[in-house]
């Protein structure tokens, strides 16, 4: 909540609109560190009158965050320029070039300047006074750098500070109304049998089949902005101008900003407006196939209720992120929709054999994507008597599972909490009550291998590193390259070899449903001992490689000199993340990769 200052200061109250613009919380302290430093740079060395186009260019062309630098461009001013900055720069200067005295009246020349006498009095000056002017140059240059290097480190830390103490207080704040909604909920069900809840909904679609591949789009977490904006050129109903509505915007427009959800409805409407996407007439449901490398998996798309997420109903695996939890929140709000699905599994008890049968009529939508080749077929189930017998046959089902989607599942929970605390007359039966999902049977569904780079060997030969590993491993070189070939088996690579590395038997015993995880066992008994690793969510020196990549991806990480070796892991099983969910724990990070990826677009719920 935002505080009103009404008895601030006018000069306490720009002192902190200054500081705000010059240190943003919101973005990256890296970037704005770089994008402060350059704008002092470039205030402090001789601009005057362009210091800021400068600082705007250098910007632009480094895609640092312009206001930070164009607000620390004003610590040079005239004052503190002609003051400080230009006196000691050129003092700096004299004692490192040691310029000769001038031998006439430099005061006297400026006087006399005129128009007629420019070319003199400049030659004059350059040919009598040329190394009192190296100096200064030299002088005001390292004045600049310093001043640079200053606010370079101050803006980090800063920045830095300002953003944990800003998540910080929204995690307490998010994690404090989820405790509470837990409480009431687990107290509303006493004494009743856990069971799925599936509704059908009015979904809002793309009205054109043969337009469906270019309206949806891939999942907004998979890119960043650049790609994003990439993926959506000469696309104008593309669904990233919904769901990363900031690739329309300048980049000097935070991706948390304001203007970006706001944006993002508009555009939504538009869309709606320009009969581009239209609603069903009634309530359906849905069946979504998937095909990937001639495998196919078959989802129910339906929607949820938030209670079933706070219930636990709907099972966790993984924390979230408080920033990215409440950036699909605000965007949940803003535009009224779940405009993705969250990917939900569960152990299948003739569910399909229902809903699988719709497969057999004729799909609304079948097309094959250009990117990645994966096929997306879409039925639609609107008969009643049908629905009817697919959410029956889904109450036999006590749990489900969020494979892929965490932060969606989340904000969609916490949109409806928000919806139905604005409602005093909320019954729990409106719209807003649910969110969007797509239920697979788990049998259909693969995790794929989620692989890690390092950066470095951490000081050490890789003779070394060999002979610490052995330790851990049972150790055997391979012929090639090849992926691990069971569970607590890690394939390395290093050096052009690659070799099976077997966690030893001492390691294995008496472990939970968390710590049995290759992925951990990697973690404690290498990552960290070995590499200085202790958060790898965090650490610089650490990458991951999703499974869709490929193996080859790691070796030409490797032998491009970017990373210094690889590990190759064995998937993460389903039955291991729902043991996992079932335990109440959570699986480290980069546990599981699922492909392919669920298209944005659709099939589009909203609120009202």
């Amino acid at each position: 909540m935002v505080k009103l200052r009404r008895n601030e200061s006018k000069y306490k109250r720009l002192s902190r609109i200054y500081y705000n613009r010059m240190f943003p919380r919101r973005q990256d302290a890296m970037r704005v560190a770089w994008s402060v430093a350059a704008g002092v740079f470039i205030g402090i060395w001789p601009t005057i009158g362009v210091a800021i186009i400068l600082t705007v260019a250098f910007c632009a062309l480094f895609r640092l965050p312009k206001v930070p630098g164009i607000v620390s461009s004003f610590v040079a001013n005239p004052l503190t320029q002609f003051g400080f900055f230009y006196p000691t720069g050129y003092m700096l200067g004299c004692k490192i070039v040691h310029p000769e005295a001038i031998k006439f009246d430099f005061l006297e020349e400026f006087q006399g300047l005129s128009f007629k006498n420019f070319t003199t009095v400049i030659g004059h000056l350059w040919n009598d006074a040329a190394d009192h002017l190296l100096a200064f140059m030299i002088g005001i240059t390292i004045v600049a750098a310093i001043g640079g290097a200053i606010f370079f480190f101050l803006a980090y830390f800063i920045v830095s500070y300002r953003k944990k103490k800003w998540i910080e207080a929204k995690t307490g704040y998010i994690h404090n109304l989820i405790a509470e909604d837990e409480v009431l909920i687990k107290e509303a069900h006493k004494g009743k049998k856990p069971m799925m809840h599936i509704y059908p909904f009015k979904a809002l679609r793309p009205v054109n089949p043969a337009e469906a591949e270019t309206i949806s789009a891939l999942p907004y977490d998979v890119m960043n902005r650049a790609e994003a904006k990439a993926m959506a050129e000469g696309l104008p109903h593309s669904y990233l101008r919904v769901t990363r509505a900031e690739l329309e915007l300048p980049d000097s427009v935070d991706a948390y900003d304001p203007k970006v959800y706001a944006h993002a409805r508009e555009n939504l409407d538009k869309m709606i407006e320009d009969g581009v996407i239209a609603f069903d007439q009634k309530p359906c449901l849905y069946v979504y196939r998937q095909t990937m490398n001639g495998r196919e998996q078959y989802g129910l798309v339906c929607c949820v209720p938030a209670a079933d997420y706070f219930n636990g109903t709907i099972k966790k695996h993984e924390l979230t992120r408080a920033d990215k939890e409440e950036d699909r929140l605000r965007h949940v709000l803003a535009t009224n929709a779940n405009t993705g699905p969250v990917f939900l599994t569960y152990r299948d008890n003739g569910q399909f054999d229902i809903f699988g049968a719709v497969t057999k009529r004729k799909p609304v939508y079948d097309f094959v994507s250009k990117g990645d080749g994966f096929g997306h077929t879409v039925w639609i189930i609107d008969d009643d008597a049908e629905i009817e017998a697919i959410r029956k046959s889904f109450e036999s089902v006590p749990v489900s599972y969020i494979a892929d989607g965490h932060h969606r599942s989340a904000a969609g929970a916490r949109a409806a909490s928000y919806r139905a605390e604005q409602n005093p007359k909320n019954t729990g039966d409106e719209e807003y009550n649910r969110y969007l999902a797509i239920l697979f049977p788990s049998t259909q569904l693969k995790i794929l291998d989620y692989n890690r780079v390092l950066k470095d060997l951490n000081g050490r030969t890789p003779e070394q590193l060999m002979e610490e590993m052995k330790l851990v491993f049972d150790i055997e070189e391979l012929p090639s390259m090849q992926s691990p070939a069971k569970q607590n088996q890690v394939n390395f690579y290093m050096g052009g070899k690659w070799y099976a590395c077997t966690f030893k038997d001492k390691f294995l015993k008496n472990l939970g449903p968390v710590d049995s995880l290759d992925v951990a066992l990697l973690q404690k008994l290498i990552l960290k001992p070995l590499f200085d690793i202790d958060d790898p969510r965090t650490s610089k020196r650490i990458d991951f490689v999703g499974g869709i990549r490929g193996l080859g991806e790691l070796v030409k990480r490797v032998d491009s000199g970017e990373c210094a070796c690889a590990f190759a892991m064995y998937p993460t099983t389903l039955d291991q993340l729902m043991s996992i969910a079932d335990a109440g724990e959570i699986m480290p990070p980069k546990s599981t990769w699922f492909e392919p990826k669920l298209r944005d677009g659709l099939l589009v719920h909203t609120l009202d």
